[in-house]
């Protein structure tokens, strides 16, 4: 029915019906003063406490600033997400919701804003995305592969856009050159990598604490991206081979957490755990089980950068690389200019664990991260705190 729709209902009346559902056109929330303490946050369009928007809000909290948070928030994480006691959660894409953001001073997204209502001209809006770098290409440079509604929306939400952030210069291009952007983009690292810059024993604890896991266990977490594809292969590996391998060539007792990304965390059901492995996609913040992790297996994923901010072992696995390439997404790097071991078999990805040289590997980091100008040093909360001090007065 949805696609008899789309032939015979004009493409230009679509895109006015969804932004109308989006609540882009709801201007009588204009009518309700804006205050001038409020901000607004959102992440992955509802999903709970994670990613950048955490860390700023953290900041706050720990600052004493005086200010009202609110965080939009899909309704089936209601009762599953936690958050501090003075952040206010609203339902994502509710009239609660346009109301908030129509009367907030200041908005915080990681992803392009598609639902909002129209922006004030005293309001501001900071765009942090979700990712310090990125592997796979986006926006404009895949422009051809974008729906019109997307890259529509995608264009509107640049000029809503007050200020975005870049963990790289690599990154700043990006955004400067592809996002359809042409404000402030200040470079001060990434606030969700702020946390490997400080003592993570408390969050290791809490990592192990949640998932059952005894201390002076090793971790490995894997975290493959999604393939618009329903298919389980290219998240199964062998996993008690790598166990198993990591054990031989570091020591120690080893546990596996499997980590699928939230477009497709209804797969990680169909997945076998059992003692050693475990289901660690409903975990809230992906940026606490790295810091809990000692290892690292991913494929086209942009954690990759953040497990190499903090400096610890990654392994790139791309068993599907070919078909990725012609179904799924064009990469900015190939894999021989990144600084990690890569493997497109089960047995490459074992043996690049027991082969495993910890000086070459640093030596790589360092290389990759002068030729991208890294700007990660643990304070971009801050800085983005002290950009937010500035709006709200």
């Amino acid at each position: 029915m949805r696609n008899i729709i789309k032939k015979i209902v004009p493409k230009n009346v679509i895109d006015f019906l969804g932004r109308l559902k989006a609540g882009n056109y709801s201007y009588y929330f204009w009518l309700f003063p804006i205050k001038k303490n409020k901000i607004v946050v959102c992440s992955y369009y509802g999903t709970g406490y994670g990613d950048s928007g955490k860390y700023i809000v953290n900041k706050l909290i720990e600052e004493k600033i005086d200010i009202e948070i609110v965080w939009l928030l899909k309704k089936e994480l209601t009762d599953i997400a936690q958050f501090p006691n003075s952040v206010k959660t609203v339902k994502y894409g509710s009239i609660r919701a346009l109301y908030e953001l129509a009367t907030a001073k200041l908005w915080i997204d990681n992803s392009r804003k598609s639902f909002n209502p129209p922006k004030r001209n005293n309001q501001f809006y900071i765009q942090t995305w979700h990712s310090p770098l990125r592997l796979k290409r986006i926006e404009r440079d895949v422009e051809e592969y974008l729906s019109a509604s997307y890259v529509n929306m995608a264009k509107s939400d640049a000029k809503n856009c007050d200020l975005m952030i870049a963990g790289c210069d690599f990154s700043w291009n990006i955004y400067r050159n592809s996002f359809w952007y042409d404000g402030e983009i200040l470079k001060c690292g990434t606030p969700r990598c702020d946390i490997f810059f400080k003592d993570n024993s408390k969050i290791k604890e809490k990592v192990y604490s949640s998932f059952g896991i005894t201390p002076g266990y090793k971790l490995i977490i894997f975290a493959p991206t999604f393939r618009s594809n329903s298919n389980l292969d290219a998240y199964q590996l062998e996993f008690n081979k790598i166990l198993k391998a990591a054990q031989e060539r570091f020591g120690g007792d080893w546990k596996l957490l499997i980590r699928l990304h939230p477009n497709v965390s209804k797969l990680s059901s169909l997945i076998k755990y059992d003692e050693t492995i475990i289901n660690a996609t409903n975990y809230d913040d992906m940026q606490e089980l790295l810091s809990a992790a000692d290892i690292l297996i991913t494929d086209y994923s942009s954690c990759m950068f953040d497990m190499a901010i903090a400096n610890k072992i990654c392994f790139v696995h791309a068993g599907d690389l070919d078909e990725y390439l012609s179904n799924e997404r064009k990469l900015y790097f190939n894999f021989q200019e990144l600084p990690f071991y890569f493997s497109e078999t089960n047995e490459q990805l074992v043996n690049n664990i027991l082969e495993f040289n910890e000086d070459i590997y640093n030596n790589n980091l360092n290389s990759f991260f002068e030729k991208i100008n890294l700007y990660e040093k643990g304070m971009a909360s801050q800085d983005i705190v002290e950009k937010i001090k500035t709006f709200i007065k």
